[in-house]
């Protein structure tokens, strides 16, 4: 009898520790974020952004120009491409910088001012002067590295999440979920690119920075600005305000 009391008790010890380890191994559906690229028509954002681009005729060292003003983006419809996706057209608006704010918008409807954005299960493309990019990829994961050229002629840059569903202030502005994907950080004695662009749930790019200029140098990398002969020198777009119109 107690040999059989014994063996009640193994078995329902093993069987409480599988029923324990299973329990653990519990399904976990992955982390999409599709809300980090927001899809629906009305959405817009302002942003300031700031430009030192080189000016190759300027008689002074850095024969740099530099530029301050104001974008906002609105998603003003959506239409199926010839794919049959569901694109956005994403209209472009410009103004001088101004701190009342009170200056008028003008649209820059140029082609390819005109910009579109894709939000698909596995990706979110945007078509920005005639050049398609993976801007994000779904589902989420951290250190996440994918080919955000895939879809134009430039080469390949891998994209990388840096950070993911992390806390930020941006311009005092502070937001509870943002990403952040480093597009390309390279440097040589003649040239230096470092893109990288931030987003936050509900609204989508919040800080975007772009540095990409050539030089004629052979003293140090990333080249001084001082030698740069052409390109960008500094971009950036800093969020403003967002919302529905």
């Amino acid at each position: 009898m107690m040999k059989q009391l014994k063996y009640g008790v193994i078995l329902l010890s093993i069987f409480c520790i599988a029923f324990i380890s299973c329990k653990k191994k519990e399904y976990t559906a992955p982390y999409f974020g599709y809300d980090y690229f927001p899809n629906n028509v009305g959405h817009y954002v302002i942003y300031e952004c700031d430009s030192i681009v080189v000016n190759p005729y300027k008689a002074t060292v850095p024969r740099l120009d530099t530029f301050k003003y104001q974008i906002k983006e609105v998603i003003d419809s959506i239409y199926n491409n010839n794919q049959g996706q569901p694109t956005q057209r994403i209209v472009r608006y410009k103004r001088a910088d101004s701190l009342t704010n009170t200056l008028p918008w003008s649209s820059i409807l140029v082609p390819e001012k005109v910009w579109t954005g894709t939000l698909l299960s596995n990706m979110a493309t945007r078509l920005e002067d005639n050049y398609n990019y993976i801007k994000l990829v779904f589902p989420m994961s951290a250190n996440e590295i994918w080919n955000g050229n895939a879809l134009n002629t430039i080469g390949t840059w891998n994209y990388q999440y840096s950070a993911l569903n992390t806390p930020a202030t941006v311009n005092g502005h502070t937001f509870d979920s943002t990403l952040t994907v480093m597009q390309q950080n390279y440097s040589s004695f003649f040239q230096y690119q470092y893109y990288y662009e931030q987003y936050a749930t509900g609204v989508g790019l919040i800080y975007k920075e772009v540095i990409d200029y050539n030089a004629t140098t052979f003293f140090s990398m990333p080249p001084p600005i001082d030698s740069a002969t052409s390109g960008t020198v500094f971009y950036s777009e800093t969020y403003l305000s967002s919302g529905n119109q």
